[in-house]
Formats: structure tokens, sequence, C-alpha cells
């Protein structure tokens, strides 16, 4: 009896674990998909960080919010999201100068984990914006849902915690859980 009771504790504990899993998952998921349309309907840019260059201030996989800022407004020490070259690649470092030239604003970039500037300045119309919110790892969440296998997986992994919860909850013993009213276990076959 002592170890079908202490089998019913370990099944317990084990399914409220593995509740608390899932509740992280689902709500995870739904902070990423808040987060990167909540981006959008205000009029700014969800991206992901894919280097280490920004690091220890941006982490590789965090997700950003870049908020678009007039030209004019750029300063030394913003950290900004820009767009360049003819595949038009997107990454993320600090303004380390502004140059006033000819033919408009130039900036001078560097990411903080690296040792010197970029080897280019960059014309401050390739800012898509300033960065307003970085959250550490959430970029690899975005990622899995922005494809079929990553939801598949997403998918998979809350039907496998479910089907987890529901099988212990067959091993756990019967006089441990919380008793119901009689009234709520059967349905009444009397006319109501």
């Amino acid at each position: 009896m002592t170890l079908r009771i202490a089998m019913a504790g370990l099944a317990r504990i084990t399914r409220r674990s593995l509740e608390a899993c899932l509740v992280v998952l689902v709500l995870t998921v739904a902070f990423a998909m808040v987060f990167a349309r909540g981006a959008a309907l205000t009029g700014r840019v969800a991206l992901i960080v894919s280097g280490p260059s920004m690091e220890p201030a941006v982490s590789r996989g965090a997700a950003i919010i870049v908020e678009p800022v007039p030209v004019r407004s750029l300063e030394v020490g913003d950290l900004v999201s820009i767009r360049v070259g003819p595949q038009q690649v997107v990454f993320t470092h600090r303004i380390v100068r502004l140059v006033d030239g000819p033919d408009g604003l130039w900036i001078e970039t560097k990411g903080d984990a690296n040792a010197g500037p970029d080897p280019t300045l960059v014309a401050a119309s390739a800012v898509i914006g300033r960065v307003v919110v970085a959250v550490s790892a959430l970029g690899y969440v975005l990622a899995a849902l922005s494809s079929l296998a990553g939801v598949g997986l997403v998918a998979g992994l809350g039907g496998i915690l479910l089907s987890l919860i529901w099988a212990l909850e067959g091993l756990e013993d019967p006089w441990s859980r919380p008793a119901r009213p009689a009234d709520a276990r059967r349905p009444s076959l009397e006319p109501t």
C-alpha cells in the first residue's frame, strides 16, 4: 500500500511539472505571436538577431523591435537596424559616428562585440529604424513559428506534453483526487 501511495504521489508531482511546462509553452508561443504582430500593428518591425556582434547588449537569437525614426534624429550610441547591399542584408549595430556629406548624412557603425568599426560608412537613409525592445532567445521561437516544420514541432511538443499529463492522471490514486459532488459524477436520468 505504501508503494502505491508513493507512486501516486510521484505521478502527481510529475503531472504538475508537465502541466507547468505546457503552460510555459503556450504562454511563450502566445507572447511571440503578440510580440511580432503587435510590432507590425504599431508600424514597427520585429526582427531576429542571427549573429553575436552585439553581445552582450543583444544576444544571438534575440527578437528585437525596430521603430522607424527620421534620419536627423539619429545619434551616436543609437542601436539601429540597417538594410545594405545588393542583397538588402539587414544587420543591427551601434552608431559610433555621424558624418555629414554633400549627398546627405552617413553613419559609421560597430558591433559591441567587434574590435573595430564596420569597414564602410552607410547612408543614413539605409536605416530601418532604432531598436526599442530586445528579448533574448525569443527570436528562436519566432523562427520556429515562421516555418511549417517549426509549427509542427511546437504542436507536437504540446501534444506529447498533453498525452503524458493524461497518462499520469490514470496512475494517480483515485482517493487522492479532490472529491466531486455525487451529482457531477453521473448524469441524472430524471427529466428537468
